[in-house]
Parts: structure tokens; sequence; C-alpha cells
């Protein structure tokens, strides 16, 4: 007994020292800035408590997953499948609705998005899905379409709650994976031709008066200052108050006098931004860039296609909240509520990007 106690602690020590230390270096940097921020934009000390409680419970995950091999989670992809739905249907039959969009569940004290948990869980059914059936290459439309079949039900039930920004976060690291696998892209960039050069006609004879005052209002805010261009005209305002080096940490009067709504989870950002300026937030993008390239490097260096396509997801799912996030705070997309990974407060967000490390880590630990 005493021998195997032993054994598992040399493989534990072995597992820790194989994992990518670069990008818990980076992790831990953007969620140490985290912990700073959410502080500055609330000033509650009981949100910093929670944000290091999950850490904590979040860097439990990584090493767990990363001491599992990944290719086991072939064997439960039908479980992960199961959960997924089951977890999206008690949303949208028993779900909090708050500002419009029905996507928490209530357990006791915590408020659960199970969509956060969910996306991650639909990167592993794609790539395991394409290498099942999909060995010889996705080839035309009819492929690219097959690819994400079995995961449309799930896509599907997120879009429905209302979160379009989840839904276009994961079709986007679906295409992705799918280019980086070799797929035959010609059929996405018609598609894709075709969606553009029908925008006007659509805005133009199709969109209802009060939709077209939406988009108008997203491409001119200041024309409803009070009402729906109220949190993009204050985001732009934190951004260009900090100037090139910031006003100092604490000292954001945005967040500080409560002109920012939802400073420390959408908007963090923002408050960053008018803290740090424009050279420490691009030193926090550029953690970002680091994260991404050091997960691609790792896919360059493994000969497993479901571990790569794992690598693709995940580190496309980190690109698209840094794009939809970041364009939030400055008015180059609308405004959906997705966080900054990493950065934004909320238990659910912090637990699913651990859960996607800890998968990284697993991919970089199990090959040799």
């Amino acid at each position: 007994m005493f021998q195997n106690q032993k054994l598992m602690i040399e493989e534990i020590k072995n597992n820790i020292f194989r994992m990518d230390k670069m990008i818990l270096l980076i992790v831990y940097a953007l969620v140490t800035i985290s912990t700073v921020f959410v502080y500055s934009a609330t000033r509650q000390s009981g949100m910093v408590i929670k944000n290091i409680l999950w850490i904590a419970v979040g860097s439990i995950l990584v090493l767990l997953l990363s001491y599992m091999d990944y290719r086991n989670l072939k064997r439960y992809v039908w479980h992960i499948y199961g959960i997924g739905v089951t977890l999206l249907l008690l949303v949208r039959f028993a779900g909090k609705k708050t500002l419009g969009a029905q996507r928490w569940i209530s357990l006791g004290p915590f408020q659960l998005q199970p969509a956060e948990f969910v996306k991650v869980g639909i990167i592993i059914i794609i790539a395991y899905w394409i290498v099942t059936k999909y060995k010889d290459g996705i080839n035309n439309l009819q492929d690219i379409i097959g690819s994400i079949l079995p995961a449309m039900p799930l896509i599907l039930l997120v879009l429905i709650q209302p979160d379009l920004g989840t839904t276009l976060i994961t079709v986007s690291a679906f295409l992705f994976m799918i280019f980086l696998y070799g797929a035959d892209m010609k059929p996405i960039w018609i598609i894709g031709i075709v969606v553009l050069l029908s925008v006007y006609p659509v805005y133009r004879f199709v969109l209802s008066p009060y939709q077209r005052t939406r988009v108008e209002t997203f491409l001119h805010p200041e024309t409803d200052r009070k009402g729906s261009g109220w949190h993009v005209i204050q985001s732009k305002i934190s951004v260009g108050a900090g100037g090139a080096l910031g006003k100092g940490v604490l000292q954001g009067s945005q967040s500080r006098l409560e002109f920012l709504p939802e400073a420390q989870t959408d908007f963090i950002f923002s408050v960053l931004s008018e803290e740090l300026g424009f050279l420490g937030s691009s030193l926090v993008l550029l953690l970002y860039l680091g994260l991404i390239y050091e997960i691609m490097r790792i896919s360059r260096i493994i000969q497993d296609d479901f571990g790569r396509l794992l690598l693709y997801g995940m580190a496309a799912v980190i690109f698209m909240h840094v794009i939809v996030n970041v364009g939030m705070t400055i008015g180059l997309v609308p405004v959906t509520g997705k966080p900054l990974l990493f950065m934004s407060y909320g238990g659910s967000s912090f637990l699913a990007s651990f859960i996607m490390i800890g998968i990284v880590e697993s991919v970089k630990v199990h090959n040799k």
C-alpha cells in the first residue's frame, strides 16, 4: 500500500512537471489582475473573496483534469451531451430571467450559467465527431453541415435563451476547428459573401421598424443616451479617460461613481483601461495573445487529431471572447453580455475557463 502511494505521488509530480508552465503563468497573471480590478470596480471585499475562492476551485479542476488522460473524454461524450441538454432544458423551463434573457439556474446563493460549461462540451463533442466520422477529411458543404449536426440541438437551446454571444462564439470555434483540420472552406466563403451582400436588403426590407431602431442605436448609441446606448457611451468614456498611462489603480471615476453598468463583469476591461490606460490594457491583451499562441504551439507538436481539435477549439473560444468583450466595450460589436475570460467576475465563467485550461494541460501532459 505504501509503495502504491509512493508511485502515485511520483506520478503526480511527473504530471505537474510535464504541464505547460507558460500557460499557467499567463492564466494566474490574468486572474490576479482580475481580482484587483473586481475590487476596484465594486469596492466589495466579499466579491474579492469569491473571486479567490473560484480561482482555488479552478486550480483544483486544472490539476484533476491534467492528471486525467483527455482521450478518456471520448468514452463520456454522450454523457456530456446528455448533461448539456438537461441543463439547458432546466434553464428553458425553470431558469432565472435577468435583463431580458433566461440564462441562469439558481442553486441557493450561487447562480449557475450552464451555457458557459456547455460551450466546452460542444467543443469536445465536435472534436470527437470529426475524428470518428470524418477521418478522410471534410471535403464539401455536406461534410461541413454533418460535422456540426450533432451539436446543433445544444447550440439552438443556447440561442433561444437568447444568448447570441455564446452562439456566435461556439459557431466561430467550430469554423476555426474545421479550417485548421484542413476542411475545404470554399462553401463557407460563398455563404459568407451571400450573407454580406444580403445585409442591407434584409435591414431595409425585412426588419421591422423597432429592429431597425436597435441596429441604428448600436451604430449610433448617442441617439439614445439614456436608453440602450448608455452602456456603450459610458464604456467609451472610461476607455478614453485612461489616456496612455491611466489614472492609476483604484482611481477610476466611471466605476467608482457608478456611471459604468456591470463594471465588474461585462465591462471589466473598461475599468482596467481607465485605470491602466492604453499601455496597461495593451499588456493585458498581449497576455491573451500569448495564451492563445502557447495553446496553438502545443497543437503543432502533438500527433493526435482529437487532441489537436480540442486545442483548436479552446484557443478559438478564448480568442472570440476577447474579440466580443473588448469590441463591446469600445462599441465595435453589440452589447451581448459575454465575459472576458479569467478577468470578468462570475463563478460559471471562471470555472468553465479553468476546465478549458485543464483539458489543454491534459493534452500537453499525455502526449510524450
